[in-house]
């Protein structure tokens, strides 16, 4: 029997989406002063910044989506809720461990980033706990540590196919405690 699960996490823009709407806009800017004093060229260049800025504009507001198969697990990013692209999609057979991002060695392969490809798929808040995983490299020699924010049912469909690469303690705990916190309040 298949099992399947999918979560959708809000993403942070990244820095290459925020220079190029910082380009559009000085382009909108110099081209519509340029358009008052030239000629319909100038226009043309307004038009084409404008279109620019409002297909840079989407990717502002940034989600992934995680799509997780027996234990495969496929990562789309998705831009205004309505342009996806597949970012990329990691073979169970190619999971080394999978763990919280609050265990010391991730910490320190956080920081380190020397021999890892690390690629982080998450809202990127400070002090939240997220889940790496361990990927094996696939040809350019550098393993890749891929950072998920993944809930309980996301966790529990991947503790079923890991088994002893699954790392992550007491992920049960801060759900049920955050449950009464809910209902305490």
């Amino acid at each position: 029997m298949d099992r399947y699960n999918e979560r959708l996490v809000y993403g942070k823009p990244e820095p290459k989406t925020k220079v190029k709407l910082g380009i559009a806009m000085f382009i909108i800017a110099a081209s519509f002063a340029v358009m008052m004093a030239i000629t319909m060229l100038a226009f043309i260049v307004f038009v084409i910044a404008v279109v620019f800025f409002m297909k840079t504009m989407d990717w502002m507001n940034l989600e992934y989506e995680y799509t997780l198969t027996n234990g495969d697990i496929q990562i789309s990013k998705i831009a205004a809720a309505k342009t996806r692209k597949e970012v990329m999609t990691i073979n169970l057979k190619d999971i080394k461990l999978l763990n919280s991002t609050f265990d010391e060695r991730v910490k320190n392969d956080l920081d380190r980033r020397e021999k890892l490809e690390v690629l982080d798929f998450t809202e990127q808040v400070k002090d939240v706990e997220y889940y790496a995983v361990y990927v094996n490299s696939t040809g350019n020699g550098y393993d890749k540590l891929v950072v998920l924010d993944l809930d309980e049912n996301c966790l529990e469909h991947m503790k079923v196919y890991l088994k002893s690469k699954f790392a992550v303690k007491n992920y049960k705990k801060e759900v049920e405690s955050s449950k009464e916190e809910t209902k305490l309040n």
